[in-house]
């Protein structure tokens, strides 16, 4: 009969004395351990236990870690954001909240009537005149010059425009101090 080719292979295969040694010492001992698992119960149940503890304790290390760390993070970090302020009610146009920025505005909206003269201009319920002590465009020193785009030298119909007045805007008419922008709307 004919020897398959696996066992011919193997044949031809020489292992030293001392790996077949260490081998079959190695199998007697899994085996003896087997068998002593298997006639002592109670020794497998505590390698369970202390198996068990050690995952808890690893848990319980990593959790303590986070803690820490998060702790000096918020520690570290002085700067945490603050809420933000509640607008306050204000006379001005509509019942929009004020614009929270570096300059103060309140004309702000779209032009829906211009007089004949084209120097004043009405946003809401506001008329808004322009004269020549009017700034165009803002007077901060950070501030970018106005564009053309940005800021338009005629005042028309449909065109949004922000600006600030020192007058009573709840008056119906004031006289601008500064106009921020006065722009097309986007198409």
């Amino acid at each position: 009969m004919k020897k398959s080719v696996y066992k011919s292979a193997m044949d031809r295969v020489k292992t030293s004395e001392a790996f077949q040694e260490e081998t079959c010492r190695k199998l007697t001992a899994a085996a003896a351990t087997a068998e002593e698992i298997k006639s002592n119960p109670a020794k497998e149940r505590m390698n369970m236990e202390a198996s068990k503890k050690r995952t808890i304790a690893g848990w319980s290390v990593g959790l303590a870690a986070c803690a820490a760390l998060s702790a000096s993070l918020f520690l570290m970090n002085p700067s945490a954001p603050e809420p933000a302020p509640k607008p306050q009610a204000s006379a001005g146009v509509g019942t929009k909240p004020p614009v929270m920025g570096k300059v103060a505005v309140n004309i702000d909206g779209v032009i829906t009537e211009v007089s004949a003269d084209g120097k004043s201009f009405k946003v809401g319920d506001l008329w808004v005149s322009v004269t020549e002590q009017t700034r165009l465009g803002s007077p901060e020193p950070t501030a970018a010059e106005p564009s053309e785009e940005l800021l338009q030298k005629e005042f028309k119909v449909g065109n949004v425009v922000s600006g600030y007045t020192s007058q009573d805007v709840a008056g119906g008419k004031v006289t601008a101090d500064v106009i921020y922008n006065n722009m097309a709307p986007a198409n």
